[in-house]
């Protein structure tokens, strides 16, 4: 017999990140089921105080490399199924959270997949507005301290995975249309400022497997804020409830739906570069989630 759910992600000196990911996914599917493959960090983020009952594979650290790094974890998340029902992979700076309308935990929305089921998550990114919001305290609920999301195709991602799946760079796509599911992810890079301008600097000097790779993680300071702002001063909308029958989230998923049109061979199966021209207020049902 299976353990139902096991939870992954891929890791290099995130002492801010790793932390929150840690405790979301351990009260979701239990500590022991958490994997995080440590590639080679040495700032003491991985170590055992922070890593509790989760379980840590750590491997030589190389230039980064997308391809190789999805290839791996598709791999690796392939014979977890071999002891596990499903498994869950996220970036370090992502968070899933099962519709509470639906489903009370991402354990419970995994026990009801059908066989062979590959999961897509409805994504956000989670935005941080300088003038209005003070930096974010980590050790405190995200959803306590942030009110808007911008809709985002490159966070739509398949997250959740019944069956060996070979994902291309950057876990956007697998080599299958995009089905979604009851389950929301939020990326939290743009969720505050500070933090994201640290992070920065740490991913624009690590090296590279060639000069083009990367180039959003290793863009100027005053590029990557200007970015940020310019999202926080989108127009604000109330009304998203993010329930099944909301009509904000149907439209956005079926622009999603619908970029898929003659990418059926392609490596990425919808267009990465959707996003929203407004930000979302998170919805009530949703604080306190994350």
């Amino acid at each position: 017999m299976k353990a139902p759910l096991a939870v992954v992600t891929m890791v290099y000196n995130e002492p801010v990140f790793l932390p929150v990911w840690l405790r979301h996914y351990a009260a979701e599917a239990g500590a022991a089921n958490c994997f995080v493959l440590d590639h080679g960090s040495d700032d003491g983020s991985t170590g055992t105080a922070v890593l509790g009952q989760a379980s840590a594979l750590r491997i030589p650290r190389s230039p980064q490399d997308d391809g190789r790094r999805c290839g791996f974890v598709s791999d690796f998340c392939a014979g977890l199924l071999n002891w596990y029902e499903a498994v869950i992979y996220t970036d370090v700076d992502e968070l899933l959270v099962a519709d509470p309308s639906a489903h009370g935990s991402l354990t419970e929305l995994a026990s009801v997949l059908d066989r062979d089921a590959v999961v897509t998550a409805t994504g956000f990114d989670v935005i941080h507005v300088p003038d209005e919001e003070p930096t974010l305290d980590w050790d405190r609920p995200v959803t306590m301290q942030r009110d808007w999301l911008r809709t985002s195709s490159a966070m739509c991602k398949p997250v959740m995975i019944r069956r060996p799946v070979a994902w291309a760079p950057g876990f956007h796509c697998i080599d299958d249309v995009p089905r979604f599911g009851p389950v929301f992810l939020f990326h939290l890079r743009y969720a505050d400022l500070p933090s994201g301008l640290l992070r920065l600097h740490r991913t624009r000097t690590q090296p590279w497997v060639t000069p083009e790779a990367g180039s959003h993680q290793r863009m100027p300071d005053g590029r990557w804020e200007g970015m940020l702002r310019a999202m926080a001063g989108l127009p604000k909308r109330d009304g998203a409830t993010l329930l099944p029958d909301d009509p904000m989230l149907a439209a956005w998923q079926d622009q999603v739906m619908r970029s898929a049109a003659g990418r059926e061979d392609a490596l990425y199966r919808i267009d990465l570069h959707l996003s929203g021209d407004s930000l979302w207020r998170i919805p009530h049902r949703l604080r306190g989630r994350f």
